[in-house]
C-alpha cells in the first residue's frame, strides 16, 4: 500500500486552478509545477509562518518568491546558477541578469560532443531545465552534427551498449560519414587472431586496425547501412566493392548480411564478396565453414566469413604486395595472403579498408 503526501501547493492565478504536489522546492522536477507567469508555488512548510503573515496575500509578482521579515516580507527574484556545470558540459546566460525565472540559457558542450536541446528554461525549482551532452554514435552522426568535421578520429558512444569508443572516421568519400572498421597497409599488426580477438577488436586506430565484431555489429544495428570495401593493388591502382542492407546475425555467430554489391574495377567479378553472404565469422579456434576437411581459416592464414574456403580473404597474411602466399600447405585455389581474387587474383594487396556507413535511422 502506498499513500502520497501533499507538500506544496501550485496555483494558477489565472485560471484559478490549485494542483496538490507531492514534492517541494527542495526536490521539484521539471514536470510538477507549471513553470508559466502567474503561477505561485507554496511549500506546506511554510504555512504555520507563511499563512498568517504578510505573504499569505502573495504580495509578490509571479516571478518571485516571498519570505516573511517580521511583520512585513520580503520579494526575491526566482533565479539560476549563472553558469550551471553539466555532465560534459554548461549551461549558459548570454547576458547579465537573464538567469530570472522563465529565462532562457544557451547550453554548451565540450568538444566532440552535442547537446540534447539547445536552450533550457530557469524553473520555478531555482534549476535549470535539465539537458544533457552526448557523444555521436556513429560517424554519421559526428558529421551530421558537426558539418565540418574532417577525417580523422573521434569519440563514439555506442547506441545500445552506451560503450565509449575512439573510431577513425572518413568524412571525405562520397559524402563522408563512413566508420572505418578494418584496415590493412603495411603488415605491421597480426592478423592471425583467435575468435575473442576478433570479437574485441585489435590494432590501432590511426594505422591497422579490426574494430571487433561486437561493436560492427551494435553499429549496424542501429539503421540500414551500407559497407564498403577499398583495394589497392600493388601498383597502387584503386577499386571498390560497395553493397547495402550490411548486418551481423545471430549472435556471436557474426552471420554476415548483405545486399547485391555494385564494383567498380573488377578484373573476375565472379570472385566477389557476395560470395560470403549468410555465412558466420570463421577464427582459427572457432570453425563456422562450410569445408568438411579442413578449417579455412587455418588453411588461408586469415579469419573471415569463410564458406568452403574464400576468395575474398582480406584478413589474410601480409605479404609483399603483388606476390602469392605460399605457406606450406595453404590451400592451391584460394592461397593465404591478403587478397580479393575478384580485383587482382591470387595475388596480395597493397592495402585494404572496410567501412560502413547507417542510411537512416532505425
Amino acid at each position: 500500500m502506498s499513500m502520497s503526501v501533499c507538500k506544496s501547493i501550485d496555483f494558477d492565478r489565472n485560471e484559478h486552478v490549485c494542483k496538490l504536489n507531492d514534492v517541494d522546492q527542495s526536490s521539484v522536477d521539471v514536470s510538477e509545477f507549471e513553470t508559466k507567469g502567474g503561477s505561485i508555488f507554496s511549500d506546506i512548510s511554510e504555512w504555520p509562518s507563511a499563512m498568517v503573515g504578510s505573504c499569505s496575500s502573495r504580495p509578490c509578482k509571479a516571478n518571485q518568491r516571498c519570505f516573511q521579515k517580521g511583520a512585513s516580507h520580503v520579494c526575491k527574484d526566482l533565479t539560476c546558477a549563472l553558469d550551471q556545470r553539466i555532465e560534459n558540459g554548461k549551461v549558459q546566460i548570454s547576458a547579465p541578469g537573464e538567469n530570472k525565472f522563465l529565462d532562457l540559457a544557451l547550453v554548451k558542450c565540450d568538444k566532440g560532443y552535442f547537446p540534447s536541446q539547445q536552450k533550457v528554461k530557469c524553473e520555478a525549482s531555482g534549476k535549470w531545465q535539465l539537458a544533457t551532452c552526448k557523444l555521436p554514435s556513429d560517424c554519421k552522426e559526428v558529421l551530421d552534427k558537426f558539418p565540418e568535421a574532417k577525417s580523422g578520429n573521434y569519440k563514439i558512444e555506442l547506441w545500445t551498449s552506451g560503450k565509449i569508443l575512439t573510431v577513425n572516421c572518413d568524412m571525405e568519400t562520397e559524402g563522408g560519414g563512413w566508420t572505418i572498421f578494418h584496415r590493412r597497409m603495411d603488415g605491421s599488426v597480426e592478423f592471425y587472431r583467435n575468435f575473442t580477438e576478433y570479437e574485441n577488436g585489435f590494432g590501432n586506430v590511426e594505422g591497422e586496425l579490426w574494430l571487433g565484431l561486437k561493436y560492427i555489429q551494435e553499429l549496424a544495428e542501429q539503421g540500414s547501412t551500407e559497407i564498403r570495401l577499398d583495394i589497392t593493388r600493388s601498383d597502387s591502382t584503386t577499386e571498390r566493392e560497395t553493397c547495402p542492407d550490411f548486418k551481423l546475425t545471430e549472435g556471436t555467430k557474426y552471420k554476415l548480411n548483405i545486399g547485391a554489391c555494385t564494383r567498380v574495377g573488377m578484373k573476375y567479378p565472379s570472385h566477389n564478396f557476395n560470395n560470403n553472404n549468410q555465412r558466420p565469422f570463421s577464427t582459427y579456434d572457432r570453425d563456422l565453414d562450410m569445408a568438411s576437411n579442413k578449417n579455412c581459416a587455418v588453411d588461408k592464414h586469415g579469419a573471415w566469413w569463410h564458406y568452403a574456403c574464400s576468395a575474398v580473404n582480406l584478413n589474410g597474411l601480409y605479404v609483399t604486395p603483388g606476390t602469392i602466399c605460399t605457406l606450406p600447405n595453404s590451400d592451391k585455389l584460394y592461397n593465404c595472403g591478403h587478397t580479393h581474387h575478384g580485383f587482382d587474383g591470387k595475388h596480395a594487396l597493397k592495402m585494404s579498408s572496410m567501412m560502413i556507413r547507417r542510411k537512416e535511422d532505425k
